[in-house]
């Protein structure tokens, strides 16, 4: 039987949602070299259904019966020669649909002109965070970063500064074995916001991953300045089915509470292999009987603390 959104989601009743993560894709704007015909199957899956580009009409058209308050568009890897361009382009997006509500924008901190991108960013004043490439795994299934060890890299750090004074958080994928270098670095800086996209880019079926990743989560316990995001659980279970993922949120929720974990769709990634609807079906099951105000937390109040909405 098919998932119906407004039904999937009566566990949300009464919270305005905050999706704190998702993406546009306008494809006769941008050349997108990662959905090329020739840029092979993601690691997500098949990359045919985002061929046809997704624009604010698409995504409201997903979130149709929900109420949907606010979102956070993170950068999408559109390729634009100035990752400025694409910060703009959501900007001028933003006066005339009301969508995106806030705007995470790309910058290589590695890279010794990040500062003067950066001010391009800030140029747009829906402009929230910076998201940088530090993912890399020792196997090689994860490299995102140029380098290992980006976290530490003295290029990386005396960034940070700029992102600290203008009150935008650090965005960041990182790979389980990577937490005890992003526990350091909150340490170093206890006065950035950082934000961990998708639960960390657990996968309990790689050997040694979990262990990693509770271990990792119970250092985030003593780094108040680190927050979670609940999106991308295709790496957990490419279906969200409830009773795989449950244990993981469950311990994630327990450990770092509500306050630091909040809900992203990560749209339209995630609907090739779990629609919309499902993710609130199988987050309502696992999620109905908390307490209200804990739902509340992570589908509405965290978000708009890290992004500064009203």
């Amino acid at each position: 039987m098919a998932e119906h959104t407004h039904t999937a989601a009566a566990f949300l009743q009464g919270i305005d949602i905050v999706d704190a993560h998702h993406h546009f894709l306008p494809l006769e704007r941008f050349p997108f070299p990662w959905l090329a015909a020739d840029s092979g199957p993601g690691r997500f899956g098949s990359k045919a259904s985002l061929r046809h580009g997704y624009l604010p009409e698409q995504y409201l058209g997903d979130f149709s019966g929900l109420s949907l308050a606010a979102s956070v568009h993170v950068q999408a890897n559109c390729g634009a020669e100035d990752p400025a361009d694409e910060t703009r382009w959501l900007q001028a997006l933003q006066e005339r649909t009301g969508w995106p509500s806030a705007i995470v924008g790309e910058a290589d901190l590695l890279d010794p002109e990040a500062p003067e991108l950066i001010a391009r960013h800030l140029e747009s004043p829906a402009l929230r965070g910076i998201r940088t490439p530090v993912a890399w795994d020792a196997n090689g299934r994860w490299r995102m970063a140029s380098q290992p060890g980006a976290m530490a890299d003295d290029t990386f750090r005396q960034v940070l500064p700029i992102l600290e004074a203008n009150d935008l958080c650090l965005e960041i994928v990182i790979v389980p074995e990577q937490f005890g270098e992003l526990a350091a670095l909150a340490h170093a800086h206890p006065g950035l916001i950082i934000v961990v996209d998708h639960f960390g880019t657990l996968e309990p079926a790689q050997p040694g991953n979990l262990q990693a990743w509770r271990a990792g989560v119970a250092l985030l316990a003593e780094r108040p300045n680190v927050h979670v995001k609940l999106s991308g659980l295709w790496t957990l279970d490419r279906d969200w089915t409830a009773s795989i993922i449950a244990p993981h949120v469950i311990h994630l929720l327990d450990t770092i509470g509500a306050d630091r974990i909040l809900y992203g769709s990560n749209l339209p990634i995630e609907t090739v292999n779990c629609p919309l609807a499902r993710q609130f079906s199988q987050l309502g099951n696992i999620l109905a009987t908390r307490p209200f105000e804990e739902r509340q937390q992570l589908f509405s109040a965290t978000a708009r603390q890290v992004y500064r909405l009203p």
